[in-house]
């Protein structure tokens, strides 16, 4: 890897079903936090690697909105590569990025494409050349499934050496908050953007 780029546009405004949950104002973060721990969890699963320091700056835009509600910040992994993380909760033109360029070619995936409910993923490689195929949007219905199958499992092999899937236990919910948390804190304190916070 040589670098990685996770944009995301959202589309909170009144009219999303989510705007008027009084739970997601009452915290520091609010839409950031609310939304973008997903899509850390979606970097930290596509790097395959942690996150070892960010510096970040935020800004609070879209007053309806609780602050902040634009993030931007860089990072590096503990691999050595270096990213971008950028979150913007209220755009008039959604989208969310994926891309990760390596020297053998490049990642991309990106969610509603042309409209469509899903994921286009495109592998382009060393020479240019693209390969890309399109996914349906499975979401929450794919990670319910894991996890009922891991309560099952585990209730039926009760005292033997049952492994529940890795990327659904608490710890790696907890880091990918931390990580989030992270860059909120950096972002608040509009710190110089030279000045990294180690996690």
């Amino acid at each position: 890897m040589m670098s990685v780029q996770v944009i995301v546009e959202g589309s909170m405004n009144s009219s999303n079903p989510y705007f008027s949950s009084s739970w997601r104002r009452s915290f520091t973060g609010g839409f950031i936090l609310d939304m973008g721990v997903h899509f850390i969890a979606g970097l930290r699963m596509l790097v395959g690697c942690e996150v070892v320091s960010v510096s970040a700056m935020t800004s609070h835009v879209d007053l309806i909105l609780p602050p902040p509600d634009n993030l931007s910040s860089i990072f590096h992994l503990e691999n050595g590569c270096s990213g971008v993380f950028v979150m913007v909760v209220s755009s008039r033109s959604p989208k969310i990025l994926w891309r990760v360029v390596g020297t053998n070619g490049t990642l991309q995936i990106e969610r509603g494409f042309q409209g469509q409910h899903g994921y286009l993923v495109s592998l382009y490689d060393a020479n240019g050349q693209c390969k890309s195929s399109f996914f349906p949007f499975s979401g929450v219905t794919e990670e319910l499934k894991a996890f009922f199958n891991d309560v099952s499992e585990n209730t039926l092999k009760k005292g033997s050496q049952f492994v529940p899937e890795h990327r659904l236990s608490f710890v790696e919910g907890a880091r990918d908050v931390a990580l989030l948390e992270a860059m909120l804190e950096s972002g608040s304190r509009q710190r110089d953007p030279r000045d990294w916070m180690k996690l």
